[in-house]
């Protein structure tokens, strides 16, 4: 098969977005435990208040506005105290005017209580009064029922991707497992004569595959999951077997190495021979021999057996990949900005990927290009 015309990134994504817009991923059930960085499948409707009872987020002093309004350093405010609240217990105390109660934070609010005095601009006056040294606002230093969350609230929405302070907010209302979205499963290939194992000591003419655990990582940091990994030789029926195996466990099957024209650039024959190949060759540097196909509704990816070419054609697809499953963008580029210090040559025609070195120096973002062939890690 000749090589097909070269692809614009853009071209890509309405390639990816048509040929693959009956994907649809699985759900499941898990423990929030293992909730982190998945993504919701259903919405999370709240069945309790919280907080469920009035209390305070201050160590403090239950106070009616009345009895505080204009209090100062100079005219303080002067109250009996009733009692106190006890950490964690319920209270039945009822605040009347010119009455006052301690509570600590976290504390059930005594009845009748308008506001919540800080500890420190109050002073004890013996067992049974208090003189306040400063005024309150109406429900200051307070958190009422359901001022967090409410009965029936949409607290989280079907589509999110769940941060720390979710899972948190999960255990607040009872929801110890929650649905979602199973990740997509990858079977990651790499292929070549020349490729040997990590750990191996290799021969003269071998080379020890370092895409394999390079794009394993890039994969996770997608949200996906590495289903298995495999080596094979450059035959055009091991890798045919490969991918068919492949798919029969995996949403995507990715081969590293054998894109290129080369005469042993097998993974288009084998994508053509199972399915149909939608690309092959995108206009961007480094890895413009990358290769998309379809095989029984599936992508296969064929991509560049050069390391830096291999990561950043992975970076780019996978995260097209995935919005497309999930319905969104969940994984955006971290980005900063700053000085670039030479000029960088971009091929004409070609979407140019840079790696670079990022300093700081006196306050300012220096970027440096790092200068080296794709098969440089």
């Amino acid at each position: 098969m000749e090589l097909l015309k070269v692809k614009t990134i853009n071209e890509m994504k309405e390639i990816i977005d048509h040929a693959f817009s009956h994907l649809k991923l699985a759900t499941e059930k898990i423990s929030i435990d293992e909730a982190m960085e998945r993504v919701l499948a259903a919405d999370i409707v709240s069945t309790v208040n919280v907080p469920h009872f009035n209390r305070s987020v201050v160590d403090g002093y239950a106070v009616k506005l009345t009895d505080v309004q204009g209090a100062s350093n100079a005219i303080p405010g002067f109250l009996r105290i009733i009692g106190e609240v006890p950490m964690g217990k319920a209270t039945d105390l009822v605040l009347n005017q010119g009455e006052t109660a301690y509570v600590p934070t976290g504390g059930m609010i005594p009845a009748g209580t308008e506001a919540m005095v800080m500890i420190e601009y109050t002073e004890k006056l013996g067992d049974r009064d208090l003189a306040v040294y400063c005024n309150a606002g109406a429900n200051e230093n307070m958190m009422l029922i359901g001022d967090d969350v409410s009965i029936g609230e949409v607290v989280l929405k079907a589509g999110h991707f769940l941060r720390p302070q979710d899972l948190g907010v999960l255990s607040a209302l009872g929801h110890l497992q929650v649905e979602v979205y199973r990740r997509p499963r990858l079977q990651i290939i790499s292929t070549g004569d020349e490729s040997v194992p990590p750990g191996t000591i290799p021969q003269l003419g071998e080379i020890v595959d370092i895409n394999q655990a390079a794009l394993s990582a890039v994969a996770k940091r997608f949200g996906t999951e590495i289903v298995s990994k495999s080596y094979v030789r450059d035959d055009f029926e091991t890798i045919k077997n490969a991918v068919d195996r492949g798919l029969k466990t995996s949403d995507l099957v990715i081969l590293s190495g054998g894109s290129s024209m080369g005469e042993k650039g097998y993974t288009v024959t084998v994508i053509d021979s199972l399915g149909q190949v939608l690309l092959h060759g995108l206009s961007i540097k480094p890895g413009k021999p990358t290769i998309l196909g379809k095989v029984d509704g599936k992508p296969v990816v064929g991509l560049p057996g050069q390391p830096v070419s291999a990561i950043i054609i992975f970076m780019v697809m996978l995260r097209e990949f995935t919005a497309l499953y999930y319905g969104r963008d969940l994984y955006k580029y971290k980005t900063v900005q700053g000085r670039l210090m030479e000029n960088v040559h971009a091929a004409p025609g070609r979407r140019t990927f840079q790696t670079v070195e990022i300093t700081e120096v006196d306050g300012q973002i220096e970027v440096r290009p790092t200068h080296g062939k794709s098969g440089m890690i």
